[in-house]
């Protein structure tokens, strides 16, 4: 009886916490990233995605992995998903925000094929370092405002 109320105590603090991390999906993923657990904000994007494969905030946040990680294979299937996909989306605050994000990956688009060959290995070790923040938090805190999380 002992393990079953511990079992069923468990069972109620995993929901609990899953369904406060959707409530609060912006402060999860970009603390997460911040703290240096790039894998687990790629393995939640991995999971919306599974869900829905038009999951915006699951393209954004694989395509940030790519982009931190230079995923090159990852990034030029991805970038394509997040931008045809992201104009779909009419939320006001995200569809103010998705413009500028949008511009910004054009530019990576455009400097991509000018990205030194030798610097590439190097650049991929500093992804590894912790306290860099989500560089497309605005986008996601903006979803999280229009409700999209809930």
């Amino acid at each position: 009886m002992k393990n079953v109320k511990m079992v069923l105590a468990g069972t109620v603090m995993a929901l609990s916490s899953a369904c406060h991390a959707q409530t609060n999906f912006y402060t999860n993923v970009t603390n997460l990233w911040y703290q240096g657990h790039k894998s687990n904000v790629l393995e939640i994007a991995e999971q919306r995605l599974t869900a829905d494969t038009n999951d915006i905030a699951g393209l954004i946040l694989k395509l940030e992995f790519a982009v931190e990680f230079l995923e090159f294979p990852m990034f030029s299937n991805t970038v394509q998903r997040v931008l045809a996909v992201g104009q779909t989306v009419a939320s006001p605050n995200f569809a103010r925000e998705f413009q500028e994000y949008a511009e910004d990956i054009n530019d990576i688009l455009f400097a991509l094929p000018f990205y030194p060959a030798n610097e590439i290995a190097a650049d991929k070790l500093k992804a590894l370092i912790p306290n860099k923040p989500l560089a497309a938090d605005d986008v996601i805190k903006a979803l999280q405002d229009d409700g999209y999380f809930e």
